[in-house]
Formats: C-alpha cells, sequence, structure tokens
C-alpha cells in the first residue's frame, strides 16, 4: 500500500491574503506607505483596500490599540464618496488581515531589516548636516548640501554605516491626523529658500519677533542669538536655558511660542505633561524642549529639576529602571536647549543658575495683535526655512572652538558660562566680536540692575547710603549717637529695620546671604568708646563680590573703597601674608641667583599650569581696577627687571613696599608705571589663568 505524504504549509489561508497585501514591498516600505495616512483629496482611482491596509499596519505597527485603529480607518471612509466607501464588516477584515501580516512577519521574516534601520532626526555626515523635514503632504525626508544646492532624501546611510530615516510625527489615537507637535521645516520652502548674509537673517528674525512681543532692544537680541544657537546646540559641551518669569497675564506664554517656533525642532510640552512623557519625545527628536506654565515648586529631589540639571551639560544620563524588568534600564539624554515659562522662579538654586531669565510686562504697544493671525503659522514656516538654509550652509564653520573669549571685561562668571555658547554663532557676523561684547555689557548691567532692585540690593544699598553719608541719621535721637566728628562710625541692623520697616530677622537672612556679618565692634563715639553689634564685611574679597552684584552705578563709574565703618577685623590683609603661591618659571642664569621675601621662582610661560594661590580678588579684572592699573595688560609680556636698572623702583600695587632695592621686580617693556613684585605678578598670573579657563 501506498501511504500519500501531506507537506502542511505553516501559512493559514489568512497569512497568504495578509502577505499578498504587501505584495513585493519590505515591511518598512509598508510602514512608510502608511505613515502619510492619507491625503487631503482621496483619489477616485486608487485602491482603496490597499490604501486601508497600509494605513492599518503603520498603526498596529506603532501598538495603536484596536479600537483606535477601528476609529481611524472609520473616519477615513467617511471622507470617501458614497460608492467608494466600505461597511464595517470590510474595514473589521481588513483590521485583522494587518493584524495577521505582522504577526506574520515577527514570526517567521528575518529581523535584520528592522534591526539595522535607525530613526534619528539630524546628524553629521563628512562635514554636512542632514535635517529632517516634512513635506505640505506629510512625506519625511532628510535635507542636506550637495555641491551648494539642498536635496532630499527619504533615507541615508549614518557615519557609522547603518541605514537612517527620519523619525515621524505622531498620529492622533483618535483622529488619525498628524499632530505637529515637533516644528520640522518644510521641504517646499526650504528647497527654494534664499541664502541670506548673517545680518540680514538677524534683521528678518528680530522684525518677526517685534511684531509680536514687546521687549527691549537688548532683549530682541538675546532672543535672535538663542534662535541661532539652538540650530548649533549639538556643538558645544553646555546649553542655557531660556526662562520666562512672571505673573498670568504678563504675556510669557505669547514670547515662549513665538520665540520657539524658530527654534531647532522645538517640541511643545506642559507642566501637567508626565517626566516620562517629556523624556522619551525629547529623546526621539533631540531638539528644543519647551515647558509651559511649568510651576516647578519641587526641590533637587524632584525627577523634571533633576532632568533640568543634568541637561545643562553633554554626557550627563538620566537613567530609569524598566519597571516591568527591573533588570532592564533606559538611558535619556536630557542635553539639550530649553524653553521655560513659570509664575514662580525655581526653588532649587542649581536649576535657579542655568536660566537666561526674562520678565515680561504688559504691553501698552497697540500695533502688537491680542491674537497670532491667520497668516502667522505661514510666516513661521518661511523663516524656519530661512534658518535651515542658513544652518546647512555654514555647519562645517561653526565649532565650540569658536566661542569668543571675554576675559578682563568685568563679566561675572555666571554670565560668561551662560552667554558663551551663544557667541558660536557671531563668528559668522563681521562684527561678531563687537556684538557679543555690546550684548554681554548690556545684559550685566541689566543683571546688576535686577539685584540692586531685589530685596537683598535694596537692603544692601541701604546699608551703604548711610556708611558713605548719603543717608544720614545724625539728627536721630537714637541712632545719633553713632557719629562722630560728622561721620558714622558703625550700622546696626536696627538703623535697617526702622529705615525700611522691616524685620530683624529678615534684615540677618538677606544681608547674611549675601556675606554681611553682624559682630560686636568698638566704636569711638560723642560720648566715648562704646562696645556694640554692627553690620560688616568681612574681606575685600567679599566686598568686591557683593559690589559686583548688587551694587548698580547708572554713569558706570568704577567700584569705591569700602568704607571704614563696615570692615571688618581682618578686612586689611598684609601683602606678606599671601602666601602658598608656587612658582610659575624656573630662573636661569643671573635671574636664578636672585630670590624674594617669599621664595618663589620666576613666571613660568602662559600655556603651562599655575598653583593654586591666595588672591582675595575674584577676577583679573577687578585686581587691575583696584591697583589703578590697565585692564587690558599683556600679562605674558612681564618680564624682570635687569640688574642694570637697579633704580629705586616700588611694586605699583596698593599697600605693597617692595622695590628692586629689596626684591626682584617684573615689568613689561616700553609700558611705564607698570613695575610689580614677585608675589603681585605671581596674583596677577593666576588671576588672569583663572579667568582665561572660563
Amino acid at each position: 500500500m501506498t501511504e500519500v505524504m501531506t507537506i502542511h504549509s505553516p501559512f493559514t489561508d489568512t497569512m497568504r491574503r495578509a502577505l499578498g497585501m504587501a505584495k513585493d514591498r519590505s515591511y518598512s516600505k509598508v510602514k512608510e506607505s502608511g505613515a502619510y495616512l492619507f491625503p487631503t483629496d482621496p483619489s477616485e482611482e486608487g485602491d482603496i483596500r490597499q490604501e486601508f491596509w497600509d494605513i492599518a499596519v503603520y498603526l498596529i505597527s506603532n501598538r495603536k490599540p484596536s479600537d483606535a485603529v477601528m476609529k481611524t480607518l472609520q473616519k477615513r471612509n467617511k471622507k470617501l464618496k458614497e460608492y467608494q466607501q466600505l461597511d464595517y464588516e470590510a474595514l473589521s477584515e481588513i483590521k485583522d488581515l494587518a493584524y495577521s501580516y505582522i504577526k506574520t512577519v515577527k514570526m517567521f521574516d528575518s529581523t535584520d531589516e528592522e534591526e539595522i534601520i535607525r530613526h534619528i532626526p539630524f546628524f553629521e555626515k563628512d562635514g554636512a548636516l542632514y535635517l529632517t523635514c516634512i513635506s505640505p503632504d506629510v512625506r519625511y525626508s532628510y535635507a542636506h548640501l550637495q555641491d551648494g544646492k539642498v536635496v532630499f532624501s527619504s533615507e541615508e546611510t549614518d557615519p557609522s554605516g547603518i541605514v537612517t530615516v527620519p523619525p515621524e510625527l505622531p498620529v492622533h489615537q483618535d483622529r488619525g491626523t498628524t499632530t505637529y507637535i515637533v516644528g520640522i521645516p518644510r521641504t517646499d520652502l526650504l528647497e527654494k529658500a534664499e541664502l541670506l548674509p548673517p545680518g540680514a537673517l538677524y534683521t528678518r528674525i528680530r522684525n518677526h519677533l517685534f511684531r509680536y512681543l514687546d521687549a527691549e532692544e537688548h532683549d530682541y537680541e538675546l532672543f535672535v542669538y538663542y534662535i541661532l544657537y539652538t540650530w548649533y546646540y549639538s556643538k558645544c559641551s553646555t546649553t542655557p536655558y531660556l526662562r520666562f518669569l512672571g505673573d498670568t497675564g504678563k504675556g510669557k506664554s505669547r514670547f515662549l511660542k513665538v520665540i520657539s517656533d524658530l527654534c531647532f525642532y522645538p517640541i511643545r510640552a506642559s507642566g501637567a505633561s508626565s517626566i516620562s512623557g517629556i523624556m522619551r519625545f525629547k529623546e526621539k527628536w533631540m531638539g528644543t524642549l519647551l515647558i509651559d506654565e511649568s510651576d516647578l515648586k519641587g526641590d533637587q529631589s524632584s525627577s523634571l529639576i533633576k532632568y533640568l540639571n543634568l541637561g545643562f551639560e553633554k554626557d550627563n544620563f538620566f537613567i530609569l529602571t524598566d519597571k516591568n524588568d527591573i533588570s532592564q534600564v533606559h538611558l535619556f539624554d536630557p542635553f539639550g536647549p530649553k524653553l521655560i515659562a513659570m509664575r514662580q522662579p525655581f526653588q532649587d538654586s542649581a536649576t535657579e543658575g542655568r536660566c537666561l531669565s526674562f520678565s515680561p510686562d504688559e504691553t501698552t504697544r497697540e500695533d502688537i495683535p491680542p491674537e497670532l493671525p491667520s497668516s502667522y503659522a505661514e510666516e513661521v514656516a518661511e523663516i524656519r526655512a530661512l534658518i535651515a538654509r542658513f544652518v546647512l550652509e555654514h555647519w562645517p564653520r561653526v565649532s565650540e572652538e569658536c566661542m569668543l573669549s571675554c576675559i578682563g571685561k568685568g563679566i561675572e562668571g555666571r554670565l560668561k558660562q551662560m552667554a558663551r555658547p551663544l557667541s558660536i554663532i557671531l563668528t559668522l557676523f563681521p562684527d561678531g566680536q563687537e556684538r557679543f561684547l555690546r550684548y554681554l555689557n548690556n545684559r550685566q548691567q541689566e543683571i546688576k540692575r535686577t539685584r540692586a532692585e531685589s530685596y537683598e540690593g535694596i537692603m544692601f544699598n541701604y546699608v551703604l547710603s548711610l556708611a558713605l553719608g548719603d543717608e544720614i541719621l545724625m539728627s536721630d535721637p537714637e541712632f545719633g549717637k553713632y557719629y562722630y566728628q560728622g561721620r558714622i562710625q558703625a550700622v546696626t541692623s536696627k538703623m535697617i529695620t526702622e529705615g525700611l520697616k522691616c524685620s530683624s530677622k529678615s534684615v540677618s537672612r538677606a544681608l547674611g546671604g549675601i556675606g554681611m556679618v553682624s559682630r560686636q565692634k568698638r566704636v569711638q563715639t560723642a560720648h566715648g568708646i562704646k562696645n556694640i553689634r554692627a553690620m560688616e564685611i568681612p574681606t575685600r574679597r567679599k566686598w568686591l563680590e557683593i559690589m559686583q552684584r548688587y551694587y548698580y552705578d547708572e554713569s558706570g563709574g568704577a567700584i569705591p573703597d569700602c568704607p571704614e565703618c563696615l570692615r571688618g577685623s581682618e578686612y586689611q590683609v598684609l601683602q606678606s601674608e599671601i602666601t602658598g603661591i608656587e612658582s610659575f618659571m624656573k630662573p636661569t642664569g643671573n635671574d636664578a641667583k636672585r630670590s624674594c621675601k617669599s621664595g618663589d621662582d620666576l613666571m613660568q610661560p602662559a600655556h603651562e599650569t599655575t598653583s593654586p594661590c591666595l588672591s582675595e580678588f575674584p577676577t583679573f579684572q577687578e585686581f587691575a581696577a583696584y591697583h589703578g592699573m590697565s585692564q587690558d595688560l599683556p600679562v605674558d609680556a612681564y618680564i624682570p627687571i635687569p640688574d642694570d636698572d637697579r633704580t629705586e623702583l616700588y611694586c605699583r600695587c596698593k599697600g605693597c613696599t617692595a622695590s628692586t632695592r629689596t626684591s626682584v621686580m617684573y615689568q613689561i617693556p616700553d609700558r611705564p608705571y607698570n613695575q610689580v613684585c614677585q608675589n603681585h605678578l605671581n596674583e596677577l598670573k593666576y588671576l588672569y589663568e583663572k579667568e582665561k579657563s572660563l
């Protein structure tokens, strides 16, 4: 007897029908076709069942639930003409075929293709930038320059040789329409966008902002620089945040929207969004994160606060454990520019220190529309295309090494750290250095004026006015006794509480927070020597720090000396106490025979690292200003004064008695009145190198 053997195929009839719907297209091509969902005007000649199937495969592959898939198909069905529409059973069958297709691919098809395809929003290859763009009919492509022209491609190979395709915007789970939650350049506008010179692009952006926002000119300057910077942020190792701070109705949400719309891939979120959702979407697009009305009252333990703090510098990853599998972890890169609108400052000081803040006021300009007009979206799209064209052209010219220097300009360290990343785009401007320094000076003055008007600033400046005699209490029956020969001998906390009508606790907290102390002090009064408790500045360095932060002079004058009545007992530090400064350069020849009181060697070359030293000055600029020296001194040009010139020359620094008769002395040839002793040269060199490193 002959036994008949039947070979059973692993594919069912449903599987065959599902695979037949794919035709000769790969799985990725099927998903790509469904990514666009459906055009505005359905074609009467198209294969409706095929189109529905593509949409279903796309949605299911993106883990959309069954009911959401059906709702999308039904909504699409209603847009068709009556003779084209399918009944519910036909739609349900198409959905089932799509499920079967995906199941079949997972069971039998190799996953190698899926594993080697990545979705990256932008990348650099061979010095060129590849940007994700979107067409009016919702098709995605990479834009890059080729022979000076903008070209587009649906997929590329990244520098590591992996096939890369642009990510896609999410599709609404109910409506089935593309949600433009990220601002992407449009291919049609970018293709014909004019390459503007830097000055013309600046003017175009500034005029657009002026049309919808009310701010000072230096604020517009900050906004334009920040907008352009966001397109180059990946070339920097640190990034500041632009924060709009103000009460309800001040217009901060308008500022956030208008400015962010021109930033690089603006990602719209809100304070109500979950931290996991924010991080995952930011990870997908790596653009400019926006957080509106995020009254973040949490301290440094808050997840979002940690995310913001880590995002200030590169390579600080945020790590989360998979709740479903604790052996697995997920990495999120929080680095990138961020725009934040909020009503109250951050409670965490570290987060506050990462923000370039702007507080809008209610506008009185009648030319600003209360609502954004219908033409606004098209205006934004055109300017975004102009910026993208500019960035593609100038991408190779910008790097972190292009950051402009602000050494010796009296700019505080935090502002330098926040503003220097913005300076990389100013290298593209012919007058970039001038623009940068002008902006920094304006911003520094604005910061100082704001601090002077703060609670701590008002309190300190009242203390200063009493100490300088601008505010006189000599006729006061209680405080007049603290005057001697027409000058106040001490400033007490009670004077401040009475003058500003505040509590003694608030005085202690505010002035103590900025570095002042309350100590017992013996003072000479008209009634003899008395022992009282007075407010003091402990050191000269603390005086300069407080004045730099809270003293504001409209005329831009130099910082005055600390009044005697505010100086603490340790304020005056003898020059001989400045020790611990190691040598900067080994002496040679006759110079090696010289020695100085501190036993230091000569200065080492500028490129070598200096050792830490004691200095009461926070910056080189303040050292030079205090000692009456030029702030543009070429420090590296100092050389020892030759033996033949052993005339009676004294160190030019205040309070120093060192001379060429007693110790080694240095000078800059052909520049009179600049000689300094060994100790002061070491201090000057240390501060210069310290500021240069910032």
